[in-house]
């Protein structure tokens, strides 16, 4: 057979240069590639060689190549990914650093909620424990103790909100028992007061949004009180829980470091000794020097529903008209007893008479009353888990709404304007902490809704 003589090309780039090997065997010098001649055929065994710095791929390596060529851009990634992620944090963490710096956590425990008036408008005292948490320690962190404020249950808005004592002063002076606090309303001296056992007596004003310790001025012009406050309380003034027998009146009871007990009643500035107090109790109205006033409250009447019963479940609004002594000591537990023809107490009753029949609830008992409505409050039922119901009445007896709520819900202090009742309700979560809340209900449906929470961890800006 003849031989062809034919231009020797790379098959691969197509190069005449090339490095003969052998008799048959080739390099092209342009891209590496080795070939021989086999007569009339080119075969082809393609070897590329690249330096890849000290190591040589081969095609036969392909496989394994390709994996380490993926693990090489995978570390590349990753370390790319690294790399932004530890920017993004390093950020992001400064900017949570920053703000950390610009805020405090609060931590708030609430020892008085109540209602009161400012400029005409319902709004909100409170008294709480607070406590700060700041992660970058400074001066600039407000010390704890107790604070007080005012909000507003309508828009949230807090008028005010300052510090009472910080925690080292109040036990410097020993004002350590907020737990133990009574809060009330002076009617006829259009002041609400707070007593801290033992001898701490607070004086809040809405109308100047402040809380102030009076423990020492109330008694200024008394010299039986120069001693001092040894021990203070509030005398019992809640007449539709029948009043107890120690009398009622808006005052405090009160014990000077000497061991006197004196009465003392803030609306007429008058000072009582334990004599004359009971004696002041029993007056008729010829003697008490026209400081009278013909008023009305309403009581429930309570009994069993039979003999068997040990539950007193039937209840009855009895309407009681009587001559108030004008912030002096009067005895108006009518009917501690229950509602009978020979009433105990002061003498100063002008009449008395039930307003409504027998009627069904358990526990019950007046929230709230004033000279056009009766708030009522009662269980279904004698089981823990009965819903507590809520009934709305004129100062007739008339039913004007009843409507049952979710259990458990402890009302406490109450106040009305002409649209809605205002009040603090505090929901028992028996796994997690007590919420308190302002909640309202509508005079005209009884349409309950929480207005506003009282957060107990928050945080506040330096």
């Amino acid at each position: 057979m003849s031989t062809k003589i034919r231009p020797i090309k790379c098959p691969n780039c197509g190069s005449e240069k090339h490095l003969q090997l052998d008799e048959k065997r080739y390099r092209c010098k342009n891209c590496g590639t080795e070939y021989f001649l086999d007569d009339d055929d080119i075969n082809i065994n393609v070897k590329h060689q690249f330096d890849y710095g000290g190591f040589t791929r081969t095609k036969g390596d392909s496989d394994i190549s390709t994996i380490n060529v993926i693990k090489v851009f995978a570390i590349i990634g990753g370390s790319l990914f690294f790399l932004f992620m530890l920017l993004f944090f390093s950020i992001d963490s400064s900017k949570s650093s920053a703000s950390y710096k610009d805020s405090i956590s609060v931590d708030d425990s609430y020892k008085a909620i109540v209602p009161v008036k400012y400029n005409g408008r319902v709004c909100f005292f409170y008294l709480t424990d607070r406590s700060f948490s700041n992660w970058y320690s400074d001066d600039e962190t407000p010390p704890s103790g107790y604070y007080y404020g005012f909000v507003d249950p309508d828009s949230g808005k807090v008028f005010a909100d300052k510090l009472f004592i910080s925690d080292d002063d109040a036990r410097k002076v020993g004002m350590t028992a907020f737990h133990m606090l009574q809060i009330q309303h002076l009617n006829q001296a259009k002041k609400w007061y707070i007593t801290i056992p033992s001898q701490f007596i607070l004086e809040i004003d809405p109308q100047t949004l402040t809380l102030k310790d009076v423990s020492k001025t109330i008694f200024a012009k008394k010299k039986a009180m120069s001693s001092g406050i040894s021990s203070v309380e509030f005398i019992s003034d809640t007449y539709e829980d029948h009043a107890s027998t120690a009398g009622v009146g808006e005052g405090f009871k009160v014990t000077n470091n000497l061991a006197e007990t004196y009465y003392y009643f803030p609306a007429t500035d008058r000072l009582y000794t334990k004599d004359a107090y009971e004696y002041t109790q029993q007056l008729p109205t010829s003697e008490l020097n026209g400081e009278v006033k013909d008023s009305v409250f309403y009581i429930l009447d309570r009994k069993e529903a039979s003999e068997s019963s040990s539950q007193k479940s039937l209840n009855r609004l009895w309407r009681i008209r009587f001559m108030y002594h004008l912030g002096d000591p009067q005895d108006a537990g009518y009917f501690l007893y229950g509602v009978t023809d020979s009433p105990r107490g002061d003498k100063r009753m002008i009449s008395h008479n039930a307003i409504t029949d027998w009627f069904t609830g358990f526990n019950s008992k007046i929230d709230y009353q004033d000279s056009k409505y009766i708030l009522i409050e009662y269980n279904a039922s004698i089981s823990e888990d009965a819903p507590t119901i809520l009934q709305l009445r004129n100062t007739n007896g008339v039913i004007l709404w009843t409507h049952a709520f979710e259990l458990p819900l402890k009302i406490q202090g109450i106040i009305r304007d002409n649209q809605k009742i205002w009040f603090r309700a505090t929901k028992d979560n028996h796994n997690t902490e007590d919420e308190d809340y302002i909640a309202s209900l509508t005079l005209k449906d009884g349409y309950l809704k929480y207005e506003y929470k009282f957060t107990t961890k928050h945080k506040v800006p330096k």
